[in-house]
């Protein structure tokens, strides 16, 4: 046994030093999860072992971050993996298992879901371009911090919460508390991922990194696919028939791609994703423990931990139902649970307490980006979920219950706070509604102990309700999903081109701020913002954001040339259309345009009696000849 041991820990070193050198690195996160998938003894099948082993992983990355974040080897593919592969050599020779193969059960109805999830989600991003994935959530403006904190992660190698003077020379002084402190596990994540799908140590070009970032957004939308519809079968139990089954999970899938969680993609927040990721899958070990009972707590607490890292709204939820499976486990009669909870609340305190280090003492009562959710439809899944789990009698059905009952009631109550101090629900809410439909999606299960008949005559009509209309009220024609796989749902994809162009001709900022002013007003200004993040020059960007922002006053010549006069760099205008214009006369009593209620914004939005912006631009590069530079680019289009 140890000289098998020794041999494994070689192994563990030599397979990442030469997969590096052959520059085959992205196989050493697929060795990783097969290993943690070996090691496994709580669950039967291979799907089980992969969801909870994967679960498992990121739980680990988010505290083994802490420690790279310390040590000087940073994020180097070859270090991470080879301490990766060697925990998982010792952990088997510390139990005794030996890797095996789990027994191949027949999951080909969930199979046949997450493939159709997998495929109508994937076809947006594949038929466009980089422009066209990127301009998807750069239309809800957060992706741009989002790229930022994974960028300086990778430049720095490490937590930023850890150090957040690392972070100073990309963010402005007013804005570092917020974002250094803002939950990381995430971004670290994907910095990491981002080494070994490039076999490097270093960050690459800002094209090519926001690329690997957009597609680890959609893989973290397909893993929260992944874990709704293995939860729901979970919940559903083992005797369960496929026939029953089936219009559950039919159910489910529709509901993925054409309800309310495909927008917490296509609005790009993969925190939050992360978050009801690890939420779906707690429902379900909770619900239907693991047979181990050593597996079963890692798990948790490693969950607990992931949520803590990634979107620490949902923490409260995770606690309540993690304790209740401690309660009905009676783990309070072993000293190592003791342990293990003193620690697992020491690591989940992680987030919360940066969050509200970062946060503002009404932060819950603060607006967003996020579409409104489906209220209806929400409530009609709620309903269908808890007759699910009230159908029937059954420990597994009455723990899914209570955790639907526990989303439900922390939605209820924000929802009637935001009510009573504001008059109306606002962004938050929307959060935690998307928490209470995952859990509604998980529970589902439930449903699936009835008859096949009654289930699928309830799931048919409902599919096809959500397929014909969606919205605040479900009376939107046209689900958000359907609207994202027709490319009706297009976002910002010419803004995001721009940034595109902006960056590669000056993939540092070039010494300077780099201002779109190239065509329309949501383009330009969308434009600003991406190129600021992918050139690290996100510093200099608020500074302009009031003056581009379209929903705003606007701004004269006068306080464009003091923005000029008081930028601390150099200002490069990108000029293109000779009608587009920005500028207004009187700030107070703008002249603009009338544009009914959505339709895009016109190139001419300025006051006609406000200099272009192509003449302010050449005004202020004859002012200010040392200061400010002119750029005459083509946008690039598809």
């Amino acid at each position: 046994m140890i000289r098998k041991t020794v041999v494994a820990l070689a192994l563990a070193w030599l397979v990442p030093l030469a997969t590096h050198q052959l520059h085959l690195d992205f196989v050493l996160p697929v060795l990783v999860l097969a290993g943690a998938v070996a090691i496994q003894r709580g669950t039967t099948s291979l799907l089980d072992r992969v969801v909870t082993a994967g679960s498992q992983l990121f739980g680990a990355a988010c505290v083994f971050g802490i420690a790279i974040t310390l040590w000087p080897g940073h994020l180097h593919p070859t270090l991470i993996a080879g301490i990766a592969l060697s925990v998982l050599v010792l952990i088997a020779a510390a139990t005794g298992r030996v890797p095996e193969m789990p027994p191949m059960r027949k999951d080909a109805l969930l199979a046949v879901a997450v493939a159709a999830v997998s495929l109508v989600a994937l076809v947006p991003y594949v038929v466009r371009d980089l422009g066209g994935r990127l301009g998807l959530p750069l239309a809800g403006e957060d992706i741009a911090r989002h790229y930022l904190l994974f960028d300086v992660i990778g430049r720095t190698g490490g937590y930023l919460f850890m150090r957040p003077e690392a972070l100073r020379p990309f963010v402005p002084d007013a804005e570092l508390t917020g974002i250094a402190n803002y939950p990381q596990g995430l971004h670290f994540s994907y910095a990491v991922l981002d080494r070994f799908v490039r076999s490097s140590g270093h960050n690459a070009a800002p094209a090519t990194a926001v690329d690997v970032m957009v597609w680890l957004l959609v893989g973290t939308y397909l893993l929260l696919a992944l874990a709704v519809l293995w939860a729901a079968r979970r919940i559903a139990g083992p005797g369960t028939s496929p026939a029953r089954l089936l219009p559950v999970l039919a159910l489910a899938a529709a509901w993925l791609v054409l309800g309310d969680p495909v927008t917490v993609l296509s609005r790009g927040y993969p925190n939050e994703l992360a978050g009801l990721t690890c939420a779906a899958v707690l429902t379900a070990v909770v619900a239907r423990p693991l047979t181990r009972r050593g597996e079963q707590t890692a798990t948790v607490a490693l969950l607990l931990v992931g949520v803590s890292f990634t979107y620490s709204l949902f923490l409260p939820y995770a606690g309540i139902v993690a304790a209740l499976w401690a309660v009905r486990a009676r783990l309070w009669r072993f000293w190592w649970a003791w342990l293990v909870a003193v620690a697992v609340a020491g690591l989940a305190a992680i987030g919360p307490l940066t969050a509200a280090r970062a946060s503002s003492g009404g932060q819950l009562l603060l607006n967003g980006t996020a579409r409104v959710v489906d209220r209806p439809a929400t409530a009609l899944l709620v309903v269908l979920a808890a007759i699910g789990v009230l159908a029937l009698r059954s420990p597994r059905l009455r723990a899914a219950g209570f955790a639907l009952a526990t989303a439900g009631l922390m939605a209820a109550g924000l929802g009637a706070y935001q009510l009573a101090t504001l008059g109306r629900t606002v962004y938050y809410f929307d959060k935690l509604l998307h928490l209470l439909i995952v859990v509604a999606l998980c529970t589902l299960g439930g449903l699936a102990r009835l008859r096949f008949k009654a289930t699928a005559a309830v799931a048919v009509p409902v599919v096809l309700l959500m397929v014909v209309a969606g919205g605040k009220w479900h009376t939107t024609p046209v689900a958000p999903g359907v609207k994202l796989a027709l490319g009706k749902d297009r976002g910002s994809p010419e803004a995001a081109r721009d940034a595109l162009l902006i960056a590669r001709m000056f993939p540092d900022g070039g010494g300077a701020m780099n201002v779109n002013l190239m065509s329309t007003p949501w383009r330009n200004w969308s434009g600003t913002l991406g190129a600021a993040a992918l050139q690290g020059q996100y510093r200099n960007f608020p500074r302009w954001s009031g003056l581009l922002y379209p929903g705003g006053k606007g701004g004269t010549m006068a306080d464009l040339d003091r923005l000029v006069a008081d930028s601390p760099v150099p200002v490069r205008f990108f000029l293109h259309d000779p009608a587009a214009s920005l500028l207004v006369v009187d700030t107070d009593h703008p002249s603009r345009p009338a544009v009914r209620a959505g339709q895009p914004l016109p190139v001419a939005f300025g006051d006609p009696a406000a200099p272009s912006n192509i003449e302010a631009a050449r005004a202020l590069a004859a002012k200010y000849p040392t200061k400010v530079q002119l750029v005459y680019a083509t946008p690039a289009n598809p």
